[in-house]
């Protein structure tokens, strides 16, 4: 008979995987070769943790924006904590935005390369939406809430791609740091769901509650938009659909807070 340390050291090591392949997800750093990238299905399952990654990202940002603080005032420490979160994950959700309005512009698009076609209208596009970021962050005032603003926008933004994909036909692979296939079953959306929407409303209430009322619609209306115009998502459309829930995430806040 297997002991009990045998029988659950692979579903430890499993567990441990799909973490690394969602980390991976979330970013353009090389962190696994194409060898390593696990099953389509082990992919599917790693975004269970696209949400805690997204909260981690979020901590470390929000402690960068402390420390800008003692150099610069709003605008300034909001451009350098910005720029910090692009550059941890590569630019994925200006590079997701920019080649998602290229495609529904288009409404089509040439054979798959993996790499972005990104045209005058997404390159504005992308930039736009930081200089939008950086506005919405710089008028929410105190610590507190600039660090709940950074922490409910990495989260909550990584984990609408969950709900973005979710039952949607599988287009391009390419766009996310490991190749996009489909196959999101009910439990990495329950599950997902229940952490990031757990510790939204724990830690922030009732102003957790009216982000997630806003991004409940806005996920609905991405998921609209893809399933008429494309007939599905691509792993680009659904780092793109991450970005436009990052800004509406800082927009409502700082509507909030200001």
């Amino acid at each position: 008979m297997e002991s009990a340390s045998e029988t659950s050291l692979p579903s430890v090591r499993d567990l441990l995987f799909e973490a690394m392949l969602a980390l991976a997800a979330l970013t353009l750093w090389p962190i696994l070769d194409e060898r390593s990238q696990g099953t389509q299905s082990q992919r599917a399952r790693a975004m269970v943790y696209f949400p805690i990654v997204g909260f981690a990202l979020g901590v470390i940002l929000a402690i960068a924006d402390r420390a800008a603080a003692i150099a610069t005032g709003a605008v300034g420490r909001s451009v350098i904590v910005l720029i910090i979160g692009a550059a941890l994950s590569l630019g994925l959700a200006s590079r997701g935005i920019a080649d998602t309005v290229e495609v529904l512009r288009r409404g089509t698009r040439p054979a798959s390369t993996g790499l972005t076609r990104i045209g005058p209208a997404g390159a504005v596009a992308a930039i736009a939406a930081f200089a939008f970021e950086v506005w919405c962050l710089s008028r929410i005032s105190g610590d507190a809430g600039r660090a709940g603003a950074l922490v409910m926008a990495m989260m909550l933004s990584r984990w609408a791609i969950i709900p973005i994909g979710y039952g949607l036909k599988p287009l391009e692979h390419w766009g996310l740091g490991i190749p996009y296939e489909g196959g999101i079953s009910f439990r990495e959306f329950a599950v997902s769901s229940v952490v990031a929407l757990g510790l939204t409303m724990g830690l922030y209430q009732n102003v957790g509650l009216a982000v997630i009322i806003v991004l409940a619609l806005t996920i609905l209306a991405m998921r609209l938009v893809l399933s008429r115009r494309m007939g599905g998502a691509s792993g680009y459309m659904l780092a793109g659909g991450c970005a436009l829930v990052e800004v509406v995430t800082f927009a409502v806040l700082a509507a909030i807070r200001a």
